[in-house]
């Protein structure tokens, strides 16, 4: 048997394992080596800034943060809950056949000497290969396939929150008499997470005057209603599709 065989698989093995890494689906050595490593002092977290004092509120100048107001609303956190349910299946679905992948690969490797012996066990063994790297390329399709459909889900679910919220915005900007709406993702913002006694903690905020901002109300509106989606499922991709964005 070549040499070149083996390492063709080796090769392909490695590539299919960083595939399915970047799916949660693989271990993570790199934190178990960081375990093994002694305890270093953490840096203490820096003491957040205090916020500014603001200028006066520019009358008629309102702000939103879009994406916020989705996400801190109850039906944003219904949906949110819906997609990390989807990924989990995924996932799921990946990890087993990453596992079947990974154990036939063990088997060729080990079998390989052995299967040199003879002329025939070479061919059998090298046709083995071959089917085993035509599982491989196509599991390498299916997550790509699969991160293309949860990330086209998670846009769909996205914009169909945000017309739920489109009358919300504009009940609030009509009672707060707004010339013109900009969105605080534009303005500057402050974000620092620190990790405290094994706890979180998220300081942000945005350099505009609060009383501009509308974002609050938006979300007390849309909640009121007390609407949420329909169920969803993931999007599906046609195979042929998918591979042919991923180019």
């Amino acid at each position: 048997m070549k040499k070149s065989s083996l390492l063709m698989i080796a090769s392909a093995f490695v590539l299919m394992t960083a595939t399915g890494q970047a799916m949660a689906q693989a271990a993570k050595p790199a934190a178990a080596a960081a375990a093994a490593r002694p305890a270093a002092a953490a840096p203490a977290a820096p003491t957040p800034p205090t916020p500014p004092t603001f200028g006066a509120p520019i009358p008629g100048q309102c702000v939103l943060g879009e994406q916020t107001a989705m996400s801190n609303s109850k039906m944003g956190l219904a949906a949110m809950d819906r997609l990390v349910q989807l990924k989990a299946v995924v996932d799921s679905e990946l990890q087993t056949e990453s596992t079947a992948i990974e154990t036939e690969y063990k088997t060729l490797t080990a079998t390989e000497k052995t299967s040199a012996a003879t002329p025939a066990g070479k061919s059998a063994w090298q046709a083995k290969v071959n089917v085993w790297e035509q599982k491989r390329q196509a599991f390498q399709v299916k997550v790509q396939q699969r991160q293309q459909e949860m990330q086209y889900t998670r846009q769909e679910v996205m914009q169909a929150i945000f017309t739920k919220m489109i009358p919300q915005i504009n009940t609030v900007v009509t009672q707060k008499g707004c010339s013109t709406v900009s969105t605080s993702d534009s303005l500057l913002h402050y974000d620092q997470t620190s990790n405290t006694s094994g706890a979180e903690t998220q300081s942000t905020f945005v350099y505009v005057n609060p009383a501009m901002d509308i974002t609050s109300s938006v979300v007390q509106k849309l909640d009121a209603t007390n609407e949420l989606l329909p169920q969803f499922d993931r999007v599906h991709l046609d195979p042929k599709a998918g591979a042919a964005q991923g180019n």
